[in-house]
Order: structure tokens, then C-alpha cells, then sequence
């Protein structure tokens, strides 16, 4: 790992020189109240890094999109004639991601290239660098140390920035990082052995919500299949989908024909364990036929058949499902329900 510091006009200078350097650089911007992801074109579209928690919506639709084709097709005299489409393929750099954000990328990464590899997802993510941020003022209702992160966890960063009194400590992570601030080093300082200890343990004291939950910090990988706390943790279940929306690592998805007489795209949607007809077969069965079911599917997925398989809580704690559910279905108070805490 390589330590250096960089104060706030040298960070602004770093964003503008990467972004003359011809890369895309995306960042949070506020727009239409709402804090979220976009391309920038200057430094000073970004706000203070002081001046927000996290994003409304996630970085995830920079690598999974909402929507995207995944094929073209068209008929000519009798043939079906197919068409790729072209992969986006732009040179990124990520900043300012929080710790859960940054950490939701491996979960993401394991579904898109672990034994398939979605050449979609996998293009966008080789060209992608991410520079994250530690956070400083975790918000009411984060609890990534419940899920075994912290607010300065360096997982899927490959630059981590923390707050250090005015100044930035850049830890570079990865080769990737480490290139990035090696390609501009006029702008950096030594650190002379300063570390972000101090930080994470002051941000560790605002967090209120950090009982660690199923299978955190080597915790059992289990969650009651059977219990009939389902029924009654689930009552109010909308099946609105918004949790799957703004959660960071959900990648339920749907693959639909869009087409005329004469030719049509075949495209990947988002969608929701928490709809009805997502498991809906076509003989009008439903496995999973009422919202308590499909309600525990999504929390066993994430606490449960993921780490399984995957040796990961597909949850990081970032609170968004609970911040935005319109009845305040809170997926930590559920786990720990379930777990009797």
C-alpha cells in the first residue's frame, strides 16, 4: 500500500487534470435534490466531501445499468440476421464512493464474472478505478460494522481518501490506484506515518446500529427458513421494489424483446425478487406466491444463500432499503428479529 496526502485544491486540480486526460470521471452531483452519480466535466461540479453522507441512489447502475441491450436483431428475406451490441469500453475513474459503495462492488463482481463471464458488466469494470471516501459523519441509518465493513473499510477501493483536517489521506490499494497517483505526483505529499485510525474510531462511536448480524465477523450463516415471524415481520411488505432499486448490490433482472415486424433489441431490465411476477411461471404457478415468501427471499439471499456461496453478507450495510421504504420496513431490525436480539 502507498500512503500520501493531498489537501482539498490539489484534489480539485487531480479531478480536472484526469478528466483533460481524456477519462470519463463520474462523481456525486446534486441535481433535482437528490445527490447522485454522473460524468462531471469540472472539479467544482462535485460538492465538498464533507457536505453529504451518501448518494441517494448507488454507483451500481454505472457498471449494471437499468437498462441496456444485450442484443439486435433484424429479419431479411426469411434470415434472422443478429448484431451485438457495442460494449462500452471508457477508461473511469470512480470518486468518491463511500466504504459501502465501494464494498458492494465485489459483491457485484461475483455474480458478473465469478463462472460466466458477463463481458457487459466485466468491460465497464476493467476500465473502471475507483477512489473512495472514508466516511466522517456516518448517517442514522448505516450499519456497516453490523455486516463486518467499517466507515473507512478499504474493500473494492482502489484509492481510499479520509479526511484528515483539511487534508486528504490517499491510500493507494490496488495497482490501479497506485498508478493513478503515481501518473500525478507533483500533487501529492508524504505521509510521514499518518494513518486514519483516529478516524475510524471516532466515526465507529456515531454509529449506533452495529450488533453484528448473521454470518458478520464469522457469526452463523443461517437465518430461521421455517420461522412464522415471517408472516408477521413481512405483513407490510408494499412489494414496491424501491429496497432493490437503491440497494447497491440487488441484481435481479428481467430480459424482454422489444420489436416491430422487421427487427428488435433484446434487453436486460432491472427487477425485484420483492414483484410477484418475477417467479411467476407461465402455468400461473408462483413458488413464491405471497409478499411474506418473496420477503424472505430477499432477506435470506442476502444474509444467507450468498454468503454460502460466495463467503460475503450480500448486505453492506448501507441503510437505503430502510431510509427509503415507504412503510419503514427495516431490514437490520428484521435480521436481528429473526435472530432473537
Amino acid at each position: 500500500m502507498t500512503r500520501k496526502l493531498i489537501d482539498a485544491e490539489n484534489l480539485g486540480q487531480w479531478v480536472n487534470e484526469l478528466i483533460v486526460s481524456g477519462r470519463r470521471v463520474i462523481a456525486p452531483v446534486c441535481e433535482n435534490g437528490m445527490t447522485v452519480f454522473k460524468p462531471i466535466s469540472r472539479a467544482g461540479a462535485m460538492p465538498a466531501p464533507y457536505n453529504y453522507g451518501k448518494t441517494d441512489l448507488s454507483f451500481k447502475e454505472w457498471l449494471f445499468p437499468k437498462t441496456e441491450p444485450i442484443l439486435h436483431y433484424r429479419f431479411d428475406n426469411g434470415d434472422v440476421l443478429l448484431d451485438d451490441p457495442e460494449v462500452e469500453a471508457v477508461e473511469t475513474v470512480a470518486f468518491f464512493l463511500r466504504p459501502c459503495d465501494a464494498a458492494a462492488l465485489s459483491v457485484l463482481d461475483e455474480v458478473f464474472g465469478r463462472d460466466y463471464d458477463d463481458a457487459f458488466y466485466t468491460v465497464r469494470r476493467r476500465h473502471l478505478t475507483v477512489v473512495g471516501l472514508s466516511c466522517i459523519e456516518p448517517q442514522p441509518e448505516c450499519f456497516c460494522p453490523a455486516v463486518g465493513l467499517s466507515p473507512t473499510s478499504e474493500k473494492g477501493s482502489d484509492i481510499l481518501l479520509t479526511p484528515l483536517e483539511g487534508r486528504f489521506l490517499v491510500e493507494a490499494l490496488t495497482e490501479k490506484g497506485r498508478l493513478l497517483v503515481d501518473e500525478h505526483a507533483n500533487l501529492f505529499t508524504d505521509a510521514h506515518g499518518l494513518t486514519k485510525e483516529q478516524v475510524t474510531t471516532q466515526a465507529m462511536t456515531k454509529i449506533t446500529r452495529k450488533e453484528p448480524l448473521v454470518g458478520a465477523n464469522g457469526g452463523s450463516p443461517y437465518l430461521p427458513f421455517d420461522s412464522e415471524a415471517w408472516e408477521d415481520l413481512a405483513r407490510k411488505c408494499l412489494g414496491c421494489g424501491v429496497c432493490a432499486y437503491v440497494c447497491p448490490t440487488c441484481h435481479c433482472f428481467d430480459i424482454v424483446d422489444e420489436a416491430t415486424a422487421f427487427s428488435g433489441c433484446r434487453c436486460r431490465n432491472w427487477d425485484s425478487c420483492a414483484f410477484s411476477l418475477f417467479t411467476l411461471h407461465a402455468s400461473g404457478h408462483n413458488p413464491r406466491p405471497t409478499q411474506a415468501h418473496r420477503y424472505r427471499q430477499r432477506v435470506m439471499h442476502k444474509f444467507c444463500y450468498f454468503l454460502q456461496t460466495f463467503g460475503q453478507n450480500m448486505c453492506v450495510g448501507c441503510g437505503r432499503c430502510a431510509l427509503r421504504c415507504p412503510v419503514n420496513l427495516d431490514i437490520y431490525e428484521v435480521v436481528r428479529a429473526l435472530t432473537g436480539r
